[in-house]
């Protein structure tokens, strides 16, 4: 399976210690030369990307946007994005393999998340690991398994810069996208170095106000619902494959 290593041209230090890592584990790896958001000119952006996304956010959601485009022009299978500042567990390419081998439509696999992991696990794959479909957000992007029709999915639906990248993946179950997370996760972010691809988040005016509470209670009841739907059409997935693996 083919892995890309998200990393800016002038981070020679971290494509070193990256590739270094993964060289460790016996795995190869491209680099995907990610885009420097201070150099974009934002009258090239699409008109509803958000006003208030900063540089560091702009540039990290057009990388990763490159990633899919990348994955839908090479007609890869399936692929597995990380960003260049993470510590990677063993496990990480079996675990992927397995997953992809499930064929079941997931559009992307987050093997990372910077929050608990809190939702409803739909498969328990072979070394306990499980795939919980999150109505909390784990946040975080810094690696990910993308399959060929899932990178197609996610060029449709999250083309624009309207939030950071890993915002977009938390609100997967607006986007009609499946995007569950891999717990416990295999890739952690490594402390030791501050990002280079992405820094800062989306501001607000901070007011709590009652309009403010009423909305997002309502959002989390709506999540609940489309995770919980979503869920059992997965869950009836997995077990009618089970089934047919069995009468093999």
């Amino acid at each position: 399976m083919k892995i890309f290593v998200l990393n800016l041209a002038r981070a020679a230090d971290r494509r070193v210690v990256m590739l270094g890592r993964l060289q460790a584990m016996g795995w190869p790896a491209e680099i995907l030369p990610a885009i420097d958001g201070a150099r974009v000119d934002r009258k090239s952006l699409p008109g509803d990307t958000a006003p208030g996304l900063s540089a560091g956010e702009i540039g990290c959601y057009l990388s990763h946007r490159r990633f899919w485009e990348t994955v839908v022009e090479r007609q890869l299978d399936h692929a597995i994005l990380l960003e260049d500042d993470v510590i990677i567990s063993p496990d990480l390419l079996r675990v992927a393999e397995e997953i992809a081998a499930l064929a079941l439509p997931f559009d992307a696999v987050r093997l990372s998340a910077l929050e608990a992991v809190r939702g409803i696990p739909v498969v328990t794959l072979s070394g306990g690991q499980r795939l919980v479909l999150p109505n909390k957000n784990p946040s975080g992007a810094q690696g990910y398994l993308v399959s060929q029709a899932g990178a197609r999915r996610l060029l449709a639906r999250l083309a624009v810069p309207k939030q950071p990248v890993d915002d977009a993946f938390d609100a997967y179950w607006k986007h009609g996208l499946c995007i569950p997370v891999v717990f416990p996760t295999l890739v952690e972010e490594d402390c030791s170095m501050n990002s280079t691809i992405g820094g800062g988040r989306m501001g607000g005016d901070g007011r709590n106000t009652l309009v403010r509470h009423l909305k997002r209670v309502a959002e989390a009841q709506c999540r609940k619902i489309a995770v919980f739907l979503m869920a059992r059409r997965l869950c009836a997935l997995a077990r009618h494959r089970d089934r047919g693996n069995r009468a093999q």
